[in-house]
């Protein structure tokens, strides 16, 4: 291994630590096992209730001295963490995971395996979401082998031109690390939803990448854990704000865009997920009444530019239901986010979304 280790290039692991105390000792040993030789672990102590544990398997096992433990010193948040990982790692690649999963022993020995193939700016690979008995659920990805390198925006034409899925975790995903600093491609740090602006800047940024079939990580469903919890209970202010500061990035950081070919497909991602957002607004019981009227009023509301030029392509057929929608006065919107509430529209709206 000593000899590997010498050939191969250093790859970081990195993983947001908070809670999890349950789960969190087969996520490492999944992670510590990797075949792959060449690894630094860099494990994020966000303060929760598992550094001891750990501590204790990084301890026991014979990768203990490739392990880094940072100290956020105060609860920031998965955003934060996983920028910290960003900022320290010393990789040529970095691969994050969340610490309730699983990866497979030959998860980053692959995904390596693969960039070398090709290289690209990211490799993403399939996964399956299972629960804590082992029993597997709907809303895992399975990609087809696809090798995008079209050079500018590919994989943005890919994503939002033609509307193939790229799934918008940031995890399952080996990254060059030099691109995503380059880009300074990062999470909004002290929010709790980090993964979509993060993978929107990536693809938007991103001049290649390779799509795998192969499942390489199982996501566990914890009906405990923070996000599932937070689900249950219905959108909240809290979250609700963060999905529409989330809105706002994106319309403003696709303004220079307006005459790339793929620009009517930013808009339709956008007023789509903007419209089922203020449905899950609509819904909750936990808003108050003057708080929903104003974020219903934000979601509803165009923030991004017009098109330079229109393209006449199948997303914009697509696309003028939602512009037409957008024109109308806000009561009347307002009215029809009712009505598919009333209806349960939200199911219908969720199958369009690449979520």
């Amino acid at each position: 291994m000593d000899k590997k280790m010498n050939t191969l290039p250093l790859i970081t692991l990195g993983i947001p630590i908070y809670n999890a105390a349950g789960l969190i000792e087969r996520t490492l040993l999944s992670a510590l096992n990797q075949t792959y030789p060449n690894i630094e672990f860099v494990f994020v102590d966000d303060k929760g209730d598992s550094m001891d544990i750990v501590r204790r398997v990084a301890g026991e096992h014979p990768r203990g001295s490739a392990v880094r433990i940072i100290d956020q010193v105060v609860n920031q948040g998965t955003g934060a963490a996983r920028n910290t990982i960003v900022e320290k790692a010393t990789g040529e690649y970095l691969f994050t995971m969340d610490c309730d999963d699983v990866l497979i022993p030959e998860c980053i020995e692959l995904l390596y395996n693969k960039m070398q193939e090709h290289p690209v700016d990211f490799v993403a690979a399939s996964f399956v979401r299972r629960d804590l008995e082992g029993k597997v659920y709907p809303g895992g990805c399975q990609y087809e082998d696809t090798l995008i390198t079209d050079g500018d925006y590919a994989v943005a034409k890919y994503r939002y031109g033609r509307g193939q899925n790229i799934f918008v975790a940031t995890w399952n995903k080996l990254y060059r690390t030099d691109f995503l600093r380059k880009n300074e491609v990062r999470c909004i740090p002290h929010y709790l939803i980090d993964d979509p602006w993060f993978t929107y800047q990536v693809i938007l940024r991103a001049r290649s990448c390779r799509l795998l079939p192969d499942c390489t990580l199982f996501f566990t469903y914890n009906p405990q854990s923070v996000t599932s919890l937070k689900e249950l209970q219905g959108y909240s202010e809290f979250l609700t704000e963060q999905y529409i500061g989330t809105q706002l990035l994106k319309s403003g950081y696709i303004h220079s865009l307006t005459g790339e070919s793929f620009y009517n497909g930013l808009m339709l991602d956008i007023m789509k997920m903007s419209l089922y957002h203020a449905n899950r607004v609509y819904a909750s019981a936990c808003i108050s009444p003057e708080k929903k009227r104003q974020y219903l009023e934000n979601l509803l509301s165009r923030h991004f530019s017009y098109p330079s030029h229109w393209h006449l392509d199948k997303n914009l057929m697509k696309l003028l239901p939602f512009l037409l929608f957008y024109m109308m006065p806000m009561a009347a919107k307002k009215w029809l986010v009712g009505f598919m509430v009333n209806i349960n529209l939200k199911d219908k709206v969720k199958r369009w979304l690449h979520f």
